[in-house]
C-alpha cells in the first residue's frame, strides 16, 4: 500500500511538473480580443471603407482648378476619438451641398470606428484654418497659426 502511495504521488508531482510547462507557453495564454483575426479583417474592412469615402471626396474636389481662392470654402472632416474634427478640408462652393453630404458621411463612418474600436487620441483640438489661397491649381489651407506670427 505505502508502495502503490509513493508511485501515486510521484506520477502527480510529475504530471503537475509537466502542466507548468505548457502554462510558461505563451501559446497558452488567451489572447487579447483585439489581436483576434476576425477583429483585425473587420476594422482593416472598416479603414477601406473610410479610405474609400475620403478618395471619393478628394477625386471631386480635384476635378475643380482653384484660381480664386473666394470660390472656395472649407469645412471640418473627421472625428477625432475625443470629439471634435480630425482635420479641415478645402472644396469649390459650387460643389457644397454634394461634397457636404459626402463629408458629413466620411465624419460619421470615422466617429464610429473609433467608438467601435475604442481608440483614443491626443485630444488636443484642431484649429480651423484663417483661409484659403490657390497654388498650382490647388487649393491651399492657410494655417490659423502661420497668420499670427506673420502679423508680429
Amino acid at each position: 500500500m505505502r508502495n502503490t502511495l509513493i508511485i501515486l504521488l510521484t506520477a502527480i508531482v510529475l504530471h503537475s511538473c509537466g502542466s507548468k510547462k505548457a502554462a510558461d507557453n505563451p501559446e497558452n495564454f488567451p489572447k487579447d480580443i483585439a489581436l483576434k483575426p476576425e477583429n483585425n479583417v473587420s476594422q482593416q474592412l472598416d479603414k477601406e471603407l473610410m479610405t474609400a469615402k475620403i478618395k471619393e471626396i478628394d477625386s471631386l474636389i480635384a476635378t475643380v482648378s482653384c484660381s480664386d481662392p473666394e470660390d472656395w470654402t472649407f469645412a471640418a472632416i473627421g472625428s477625432k476619438p475625443c470629439g471634435g474634427p480630425s482635420s479641415y478640408i478645402a472644396y469649390p462652393k459650387k460643389d457644397e451641398d454634394q461634397i457636404l453630404l459626402k463629408i458629413q458621411q466620411f465624419t460619421a463612418l470615422q466617429s464610429a470606428f473609433n467608438k467601435k474600436y475604442r481608440l483614443m487620441s491626443d485630444c488636443m483640438m484642431v484649429q480651423p484654418p484663417a483661409g484659403i489661397k490657390c497654388e498650382e491649381g490647388k487649393a491651399v489651407l492657410i494655417s490659423g497659426h502661420s497668420l499670427n506670427t506673420a502679423a508680429q
